[in-house]
């Protein structure tokens, strides 16, 4: 009687067909197999490992300890002067600690697991693809940063009650956190399939801890100041300054992502296109920050243009030797590709793989940057009535800017004679940019010591293939130095053509017909989906 009763107090507490429970319950698991299922796995393995319950059962324990230690050491002034700066910057260690160390290193380690145990060879060869499964990796550290800051939110809420610190200050400070551990994810997440050997890979993790730990001191430095001296900003540049903190981390982690995600394409894929568009994104997040400096600050914009100057053609000069070192065949699924109509080759040519297309993207990109720049810096010296600034830095641009040219054509020929009988990798294109840059400068500069008895000698034209020399003369004596930049733009524009014209079939690669077999499995493919 007892079991029967029991039974039927149970059948009448499930909820009938239709019920509201069911409804959530069917959209709950809609909405699930809708996900990422790498996101769905990577959650269920990271919220069940020891990792996570240690680190999160560590973080409670720290928060609680810190806020009665913390608070029986302000008593009793806790109750009438402020005291929250103490307390927040306890809780921000706590806090900084998880998102800025243990989660990009636990995202590194996830994905490099895969690519050790060889599982990531079985999800390339399903219908995931690179980038869902980046973005799955991320998604979950995401989840795990926001329990870690939902989890320690009521004690910054409950320090900021205690005075001393305000409330934009606060809100500041957590998001330079989330911004911060979020890009130091995705930066754990590009190192991951940089290395191939086991020495490399090991090589990568410290350089990765490395990165970490200095950012975590940095990011550090940066929160106690603001906490306890305040924001010394005013509003217009505190705008502006975290619109372009934002700009840079959204603009730097979709290169990164795409970088991540061209490492785990297989090399029959097209991994250049993609790369190329985010570089482009992130290259118009430079050009658009100068502008609006120039519109927000006006005369007191040159700060920012110089800044985004260097940032600019150091971009462009690294990924352009990267671009350069690119291999020259073409796999026949990247030729069908191809751009066909005339309008679209004109147009989208240079983002198709190769290094001669490399080049010339890389170095239209760089001349658009740098060519801004000069024209943003000669409106600002004609309004500030300051010609001579410009008579020194305009030749500076050019100059820099033909030596750029001239050290990435020298990376596309080093490269191109090394893959006769190799095939390396795209950062031995960074490497040989180096080589050359040392080489270049060092050379010139021990010949002319060794001819005047190394002894202290003054430049001349001998030196100009020695850009750091050259460089800095040009901004010390400005229009004296006319004729040394004109012979290296030349230079730089004579290696240029010449590196085109002799290769023109690199250049105006044309697209192959897709075979009838190939056309039928799309079809097929497509309709199994529908």
């Amino acid at each position: 009687m007892t079991v029967a009763t029991t039974q039927a107090d149970d059948a009448a507490a499930v909820p009938k067909p239709g019920h509201w429970l069911h409804r959530i319950d069917g959209a709950c698991e809609r909405i699930g197999d809708s996900l990422n299922p790498i996101l769905i796995k990577e959650t269920r393995q990271a919220l069940k490992s020891r990792q996570f319950v240690t680190t999160f059962s560590v973080l409670l324990f720290a928060a609680l300890a810190w806020t009665v230690v913390g608070s029986l050491s302000l008593m009793p002034q806790i109750y009438t002067s402020p005291s929250a700066p103490r307390l927040l910057i306890g809780y921000y260690i706590v806090l900084a600690i998880p998102m800025l160390l243990v989660v990009p290193l636990a995202a590194y380690r996830s994905l490099e697991g895969e690519i050790d145990d060889g599982t990531l060879e079985l999800l390339s060869i399903s219908t995931l693809s690179p980038w869902q499964i980046v973005l799955g990796k991320l998604a979950s550290a995401m989840l795990q940063m926001v329990l870690y800051y939902v989890a320690l939110f009521p004690c910054v809420a409950y320090a900021y009650t205690l005075r001393g610190v305000d409330l934009p200050t606060t809100l500041l400070i957590m998001a330079l956190l989330i911004a911060a551990a979020v890009v130091l994810t995705i930066l754990s997440l590009f190192f991951a399939p940089l290395a191939r050997s086991r020495t490399g890979r090991i090589s990568t993790l410290l350089a990765v801890m490395l990165v970490l730990l200095l950012s975590e001191w940095g990011l550090a430095y940066l929160v106690v100041n603001l906490i306890l001296f305040g924001n010394p900003l005013s509003a217009g540049m505190m705008f502006y300054i975290v619109t372009a903190v934002l700009m840079f981390a959204l603009s730097l982690g979709h290169l990164l992502l795409t970088a991540t995600a061209a490492q785990l394409t297989p090399a029959s894929e097209n991994r250049s296109t993609h790369l190329r568009v985010s570089m482009l994104l992130f290259s118009s997040v430079i050009v658009g920050l100068g502008a609006l400096a120039i519109q927000m600050f006006d005369r007191d914009a040159s700060s920012f243009l110089l800044i985004y100057s260097m940032v600019g053609g150091g971009f462009w000069l690294i990924c352009g030797s990267m671009i350069a070192a690119e291999r020259e065949v073409m796999t026949p699924r990247v030729r069908r590709e191809l751009p066909s109509s005339l309008f679209a080759r004109c147009l989208l040519t240079w983002l198709t793989p190769g290094p001669v297309t490399g080049l010339v993207f890389a170095v239209v990109n760089l001349v658009a940057l740098t060519g801004a720049g000069y024209i943003a810096f000669r409106y600002l010296f004609d309004l500030t009535g300051m010609p001579a600034a410009g008579n020194r830095v305009n030749p500076l641009i050019i100059g820099f800017t033909s030596y750029a040219v001239v050290l990435l054509v020298g990376v596309r020929l080093v490269i191109g004679v090394i893959r006769i009988k190799n095939d390396p990798r795209v950062e031995l294109g960074l490497a040989a940019l180096i080589a050359l840059a040392v080489l270049s400068a060092l050379v010139p500069y021990s010949v002319g010591l060794h001819f005047n008895d190394y002894r202290e000698y003054s430049y001349s034209g001998w030196q100009i293939s020695n850009w750091a020399w050259t460089l800095s003369e040009i901004y010390d004596q400005g229009r004296n130095m006319d004729r040394e930049v004109l012979v290296v733009t030349f230079t730089g524009l004579v290696s240029f053509l010449g590196c085109i014209l002799a290769t023109p079939q690199a250049v105006l690669a044309r697209r192959t017909a897709t075979p009838l077999r190939v056309t039928r499995e799309r079809t097929k493919a497509r309709s199994q989906r529908l």
